[in-house]
């Protein structure tokens, strides 16, 4: 029963009243949100590209402009390289001189923004999804004499309500043709995602295939599959996940065999536990072609566990500050307290596999080591070598061994002297050290540690 007839139209009231309460405030969220969302979204932009630019020290993001709109903004920013070490080193690996310059990345970007970017809508990858925006950016390269190239490509970005940005970087199947050179490339996808509050960073992506042909060289890289994440550590140093599988990678050069590698996969991850760092890597590359040689393989698991974290940050810092052209007794000199505080809180490093697939046969290898934690207040790398403990498997094939004694006949004293012994159809070894005495298949030998 509705009851009586005022009961009833006092009841259809209350529900109109919640109706127009309902669009006033979605009205409110469509049409007054986007200009207070747009400085927000704005800031945010801002600010993804300058954590980006602060966890490398040789970029410098400049924002160029920011035409605020109601609903939508246009924005550009310049992205340059100013490290002159970084500059020689691009220049080398692209063959330009010093005086060419150095040309600048301008990325172009249009926001809509609001709660629900309406705006959106208009364009692909339009959503009403609530957040505080959605962007489109292009990118193309400034040269310093005015001329620029466009990147191909279109990044699709999602700032969320609590300033974590999405974004995916889509390309279509082109090609592009100078008069020196010709770059043909497939389709390619990359998601990245970031929150700049916390510096967390995740991404994945997959690339179907490049070829550069350029001065009678050609480069050919297949498909590639990438994912990944990092988050900071108190340590300076970034810790988290990483997987790469690359298909065929090939380079041909007129007049010469062409060098080729691959399947290559790469995966690791890094993670701290209290003031300790652990974690494992992994490689394998197949059908590595070395003309006049044969095709090779390699395949090297690791592990390592209880690297102290501050020493170690200590040691990667001073690395990337490190001048490439330092001559190595000064680096050491660089790096040696560092060093020894690394050494001094202990640590394991473990190789499960260090693989070599080699025209004459396989070679497989295992080792450990490990060195304990020292109070010692003198260091002395003497006593390090009295507190390592480390052992090692190795199985050669037998053709392998045979061609190194074919080839260099001082080979043959490995085995004459017992630190190759045959079994079968492979020669083996067996490493043992603890304590300042080494043990190969089973005969001890002393190592003189001096004072």
């Amino acid at each position: 029963m509705l009851g009586s007839p005022r009961r009833f139209r006092t009841r259809v009231h209350a529900v109109q009243k919640g109706i127009v309460a309902t669009l006033i405030i979605l009205a409110l969220v469509v049409l007054v949100s986007p200009g207070i969302i747009g400085r927000i979204a704005e800031e945010s932009v801002d600010e993804s590209l300058q954590w980006a630019a602060d966890e490398n020290e040789d970029i410098v993001v400049t924002p160029e402009r920011f035409d605020r709109g109601w609903f939508s903004s246009e924005g550009r920013h310049r992205i340059e390289i100013r490290n002159p070490d970084a500059q020689a080193a691009i220049r080398e690996f692209l063959g330009a001189e010093s005086e060419d310059g150095f040309p600048t990345l301008i990325i172009d970007t249009r926001l809509d923004h609001g709660l629900i970017s309406v705006t959106s809508m208009a364009r692909d990858k339009g959503s009403l999804a609530p957040g505080l925006g959605k962007g489109v950016s292009t990118m193309f390269i400034e040269f310093p004499d005015g001329e620029t190239f466009p990147l191909p490509g279109t990044i699709y970005s999602d700032i969320g309500l609590s300033g974590i940005v999405a974004a995916d970087y889509v390309v279509e199947p082109g090609s592009h043709e100078t008069a020196d050179a010709r770059a043909d490339w497939g389709a390619a996808n990359v998601e990245f995602s970031s929150d700049p509050k916390t510096e967390t960073v995740e991404y994945s992506g997959v690339f179907d295939s490049i070829t550069v042909e350029a001065e009678g060289s050609t480069l050919r890289v297949g498909k590639t599959e990438f994912s990944g994440n990092q988050q900071p550590s108190p340590f300076d140093i970034a810790v988290g996940d990483f997987d790469l599988a690359m298909d065929t990678v090939g380079v041909e050069e007129q007049g010469a065999d062409a060098v080729t590698f691959g399947p290559l996969s790469m995966s690791g991850n890094t993670k701290l536990q209290d003031d300790r760092v652990n974690g494992e890597a992994s490689m394998s590359i197949a059908g590595l072609a070395v003309p006049g040689y044969g095709d090779m393989g390699l395949d090297i698991a690791m592990r390592f566990s209880d690297l102290d974290g501050a020493s170690l940050g200590r040691l990667v810092q001073a690395l990337e500050a490190a001048d490439d052209e330092m001559p190595a007794q000064e680096l050491l000199l660089l790096l040696e307290d560092d060093l020894r505080q690394l050494v001094t809180a202990g640590f394991e490093l473990e190789f499960d596999r260090f693989d070599f697939d080699l025209p004459q046969g396989p070679v497989t290898s295992k080792m450990r080591f490990t060195i304990a934690e020292s109070d010692d207040p003198v260091f002395e790398w003497a006593s390090v070598l009295l507190d390592l403990d480390a052992e090692a498997d190795l199985v050669v094939a037998s053709e392998f061994v045979d061609f190194a004694m074919a080839t260099n006949p001082q080979a043959g004293a490995v085995v004459g002297m017992g630190f190759l012994r045959k079994s079968g159809d492979v020669y083996e070894m067996r490493a043992e050290y603890a304590k300042g005495l080494l043990t190969v298949n089973g005969a001890p030998m002393p190592i003189p540690l001096g004072n």
